[in-house]
């Protein structure tokens, strides 16, 4: 017996055929256009035959691509009603989301509700990566990650792009008294992320000369640097629109417009097929819209 294509690669490829469009067949079967495409270059590879002719955004099927079609369409009704005699199918489906946890406690949690109403039918689990993992090393649906969008052989979209700027208690204000200018903030206590660098790119933002290393600690963890901003031990360098809760609820306040925007953002990943790929694609549908400015409105 010949070994047969992915099973995925054909799906999409029937529903192309029959419906004549990529973009349709992507809507049909719930994964994005591009891997539509994806899926059936890999197939017309496989097969060594072209199996659609391309003109413009139109697609028409070739002689031995609507033969394929015809028996991929009767051998997936066989298969679908195969599959629902014998199936005692779940009530629920689990969806696995890996993300760290400054992102899964300040963007994630909040909507957490809005999310179970909107998915009723599915079982969230969220998974706690490292910083420094790559998506493709992680047993999980969908990866929420902080970079530059870049992860070969995944589907990556922008889900959500940070501004950064000084931030601090109001009882730490009242202690030490307001800073007028961005250059008062260097007698100030601060507190780092990771490393200097996010306050070096704010102070040459503002247009303030360093004459050498800032003092304060470093700390690794989100969470744990503004719960120190919190506390009044420090003036930290916060992410807009991750700290939106603590500056509506007055918990931080915001000591000057000057801005920086990081060079990148977190990213939606995701692979491009996968065995829940019709409600991860839902879902992150879900996800981008809630990031929308609109949804912020």
């Amino acid at each position: 017996m010949a070994n047969l294509p992915s099973l995925p690669a054909l799906r999409a490829f029937e529903a192309a055929a029959r419906l004549g469009s990529f973009r349709a067949a992507a809507e049909a079967i719930n994964v994005s256009p591009t891997a539509v495409s994806h899926h059936i270059r890999g197939l017309e590879a496989y097969l060594n035959i072209q199996l659609f002719i391309r003109d413009g955004r139109q697609v028409h099927v070739t002689d031995e691509g609507a033969r394929l079609a015809d028996g991929a369409s009767k051998a997936f009704r066989i298969l679908e009603a195969t599959v629902d005699s014998v199936a005692r199918w779940p009530e629920k489906t689990t969806v696995r989301i890996a993300l760290g946890p400054s992102f899964a406690t300040r963007w994630l949690l909040p909507r957490f509700a809005d999310f179970c109403s909107a998915f009723p039918d599915v079982e969230l689990k969220l998974v706690q990566t490292p910083l420094l993992v790559s998506p493709q090393n992680v047993d999980a649906d969908i990866f929420i990650t902080w970079g530059d969008g870049r992860f070969p052989g995944m589907i990556s979209e922008p889900l959500v792009s940070v501004l950064s700027a000084p931030v601090a208690s109001p009882a730490l204000l009242e202690r030490l008294g307001l800073p007028q200018t961005p250059a008062d903030l260097k007698r100030f206590p601060l507190i780092h992320q990771r490393d200097t660098l996010g306050w070096n790119a704010w102070f040459m933002e503002a247009g303030v000369s360093l004459n050498g290393p800032l003092p304060g600690p470093i700390i690794e963890d989100t969470n744990v640097v503004l719960q120190a901003a919190a506390a009044g031990q420090g003036i930290v360098m916060g992410w807009i629109p991750l700290i939106d809760t603590d500056l509506e609820s007055g918990v931080l306040v915001q000591l000057f417009n000057t801005t920086v925007s990081e060079s990148r953002a977190y990213y939606l990943v995701r692979p491009e097929s996968g065995l829940n790929e019709g409600i991860t694609s839902e879902i992150c549908d879900w996800l981008l819209a809630q990031a929308s400015p609109a949804a912020a409105a």
